[in-house]
């Protein structure tokens, strides 16, 4: 009995000190702040302007082949690229794109399409780059264009929300490894099922912090790139000012069919409604008006002579 309460009192202080650690690692909360403020960034309006970038070359190293676990870098920083340019050919330009994006590791993960009465299409793709060819990748983008009409470029450094979450998962293993300990010294079934439920909650936090770790280096060793290709102004259907031509032939076009449309219509009505009854109506009234004129020409009977 007297060993069963000292077990009892070590699994509620176990309990506190996690408690504790849980606490002091950051919140959920804290991490989609962070994802939505970058540390960094420039927009451009002028093809001709030059981005500006980090000239940390250790963040763009690649994470992807490391343990979950190891070491942490002195700086991890997410890259993402927003890029609208104007091509001759976007049929063409997508060919070359995933071409290199495929000749530099990276793949196509999106994209999509749409097309302008002509024929034309406008495309938007998303690509996925490893982070140490991101520069290059977007310096092939600018050298296709004919046009670049709007650039981005946003950092994001993850390294101290990486380095929380290293620490509580040392802390979270250490927790499983002395709960498995108290669960072998256990001795009565009451004591093993809290000690069982305890640990299955600690192994659940460790795979979601390792979760987390995980996408948080495959965002830093992977950097997105969102291009938009735009045909060629002088391929496209002219649009001055707003004025749009072959929008007004063809209003003017619909116009002409549909009054054409109510002429004809309006000549049906009149030949096989309009005529028939036109014509018995006007009978009509010419029998009435022909008895009128013979009642109103009959002469009154003259009066007898007087005598």
């Amino acid at each position: 009995m007297k060993r069963n309460r000292w077990f009892i009192i070590g699994l509620v202080l176990l309990m506190f000190l996690a408690g504790g650690c849980k606490s002091s690692a950051p919140n959920e909360m804290s991490y989609e702040m962070e994802k939505g403020a970058p540390a960094g960034g420039a927009v451009m309006g002028e093809p001709s302007a030059a981005p500006v970038m980090p000239s940390d070359s250790v963040s763009r190293q690649s994470y992807a082949d490391e343990a979950d676990t190891g070491d942490i870098p002195d700086r991890m920083v997410v890259y993402n690229a927003d890029l609208d340019i104007t091509v001759k050919d976007t049929v063409a330009a997508q060919e070359k794109i995933t071409a290199l994006a495929e000749q530099y590791q990276g793949y196509l993960s999106d994209s999509n399409s749409y097309a302008y009465e002509n024929g034309l299409l406008r495309i938007n793709l998303t690509l996925r780059i490893p982070a140490e060819h991101f520069d290059q990748m977007m310096a092939d983008l600018r050298g296709m264009a004919v046009e670049v009409t709007q650039e981005s470029i946003s950092t994001q450094d993850v390294t101290q929300e990486y380095v929380d979450l290293d620490s509580r998962l040392k802390a979270l293993e250490a927790k499983a490894k002395r709960l498995e300990e108290l669960m072998d010294q256990a001795e009565d079934t009451e004591s093993v099922l809290a000690v069982y439920q305890e640990l299955s909650a600690t192994q659940q936090q460790i795979e979601q912090t390792k979760g987390r770790m995980r996408y948080l280096k495959r965002s830093v060793a992977m950097a997105t790139i969102s291009v938009r290709l735009t045909p060629d102004e002088m391929a496209k259907p002219l649009q001055i000012a707003g004025w749009h031509p072959q929008g007004i032939a063809k209003e003017a076009l619909q116009a002409l069919i549909s009054t054409m449309q109510w002429l004809v219509g309006a000549f049906i009505w009149f030949v096989i409604y309009i005529v028939p009854v036109g014509g018995i109506l006007v009978l009509f009234f010419w029998g009435i008006v022909k008895l009128l004129i013979k009642l109103l020409r009959r002469k009154p009977p003259t009066p007898p002579a007087a005598q």
